[in-house]
């Protein structure tokens, strides 16, 4: 059953505020974000997993049992249908990071898991991984449409609706899915293949993109969405 506001939020006021729409089929693309080599597993030694243990095996859970599967899962979908699979990869664009902002700066630590792009952690997960025809566009910051031509690309491939996956909830994935949507595009999350540092920054990035932005969905539902849309 697909996630519900209500059950995260007894006091939802926003029914008469909320984006509805049906996906269609022929103009749909599947956007997976940031799901990269250097981001899938977290270390438990670590400095995340020495001081906030609980969080790094939430987090490998999720990926390993959900994320990974369901985004696999629509994949396919969207491949054996013949519509278009997008993906992004988030870091820096030169090993030493000097274009980015002092504050995404900070956050890069040295190391073998450095997102930067020609570096092993800024690929994309090989299980999740594009073809050769698939647009892969990379970014140095939260949303997929700011300072790339992301926008220029899907209205190119006639794209209206876009289905929305991968990490961080909270972050790339909700600052996607929110220029998405003032953009013109209708944007549905698809809970269930998205993940974050914890349940409930999950869940809040969810109640704020379902208020007004665009829809939540999971997996079972987008998928059978499609197959009556085919229909």
């Amino acid at each position: 059953m697909s996630w519900n506001a209500r059950q995260h939020d007894p006091e939802w006021p926003f029914d008469s505020y909320a984006t509805n729409f049906d996906l269609a089929l022929d103009s749909t693309a599947l956007m997976v974000i940031d799901i990269q080599e250097g981001s899938i597993v977290k270390d438990p030694e670590s400095e995340l997993g020495r001081t906030h243990p609980g969080i790094v095996d939430y987090w490998n859970r999720r990926l390993c049992e959900q994320v990974l599967p369901n985004t696999r899962r629509l994949i396919e979908s969207f491949r054996r249908r013949g519509l278009r699979v997008v993906y992004t990869r988030n870091g820096a664009m030169t090993p030493s990071g000097a274009e980015m902002s002092g504050r995404l700066r900070a956050r890069e630590a040295p190391g073998p898991d450095r997102q930067y792009r020609g570096g092993p952690a800024f690929e994309i997960a090989a299980d999740v991984s594009p073809t050769e025809h698939e647009l892969v566009i990379d970014k140095p910051i939260s949303s997929a449409f700011t300072a790339s031509p992301m926008d220029h690309a899907l209205r190119n491939m006639g794209i209206t609706d876009l289905v929305i996956t991968g990490i961080l909830t909270d972050m790339c994935v909700l600052g996607t899915a929110r220029v998405a949507a003032e953009l013109g595009y209708n944007a549905l999350v698809c809970e269930d293949a998205c993940a974050t540092l914890t349940q409930r920054a999950h869940d809040e990035a969810l109640l704020m993109h379902a208020r007004v932005f665009g829809r939540i969905s999971d997996t079972e539902d987008v998928l059978a969405e499609m197959d009556m849309g085919a229909g």
